[in-house]
């Protein structure tokens, strides 16, 4: 018998469909055990006006330990894509740029830059961050996993039109698939 009084939320559908293998979603009070997601949170944070979401996140207040992992994202809704504004040096040396700027098709095969434009649809529909632990099979054929930050970011404030994408470091786990 159902309760038709439940005060529990029902999902995000984007939340429901992140309910995958390789992909688990944290709560951010568990940003305590990431102390760099912990501090780009911050700054984001800092970077906030009331409600008015920052256009960027300075980089004096973001850990260096970071900086080769982070990238900035243009939010491209309606091809269900983001394209790659400024990449770390370890993000730069897993990908190739090709016309129109890197895009997930760069990164990820279709499955996962499925999962992860998903991630972001939900930061761009809450307007809230995302903490994440990921694991998946690079196009290179490694086994990577890690725990990442998203980071909505606004040009007028409102609409999120980026993100803020970084890992914490010491989480970063990269093995060749057996």
């Amino acid at each position: 018998m159902s309760d038709m009084h439940n005060d529990t939320p029902s999902p995000h559908p984007a939340a429901t469909a992140l309910q995958v293998k390789g992909y688990e979603e944290l709560p951010l009070s568990a940003l305590q055990h990431y102390p760099m997601l912990a501090r780009c949170h911050a700054a984001w944070l800092q970077a906030r006006l009331g409600d008015r979401l920052p256009a960027v996140v300075a980089v004096e207040a973001l850990p260096a330990e970071v900086l080769p992992y982070t990238m900035l994202l243009d939010y491209l809704p309606a091809q269900r894509d983001v394209r790659v504004r400024l990449a770390g040096n370890y993000v730069g040396e897993r990908t190739s740029e090709d016309e129109g700027g890197r895009r997930l098709g760069n990164f990820f095969n279709a499955h996962d830059a499925d999962i992860v434009f998903t991630s972001m649809e939900l930061v761009a529909t809450t307007r809230q961050a995302s903490l994440a632990r990921r694991s998946y099979v690079s196009l290179e054929g490694n086994q990577l996993s890690y725990v990442r930050l998203i980071l909505p970011l606004s040009a007028d404030g409102s609409t999120v039109t980026g993100f803020f994408k970084t890992i914490e470091p010491a989480t970063l786990v990269k093995q060749p698939v057996a």
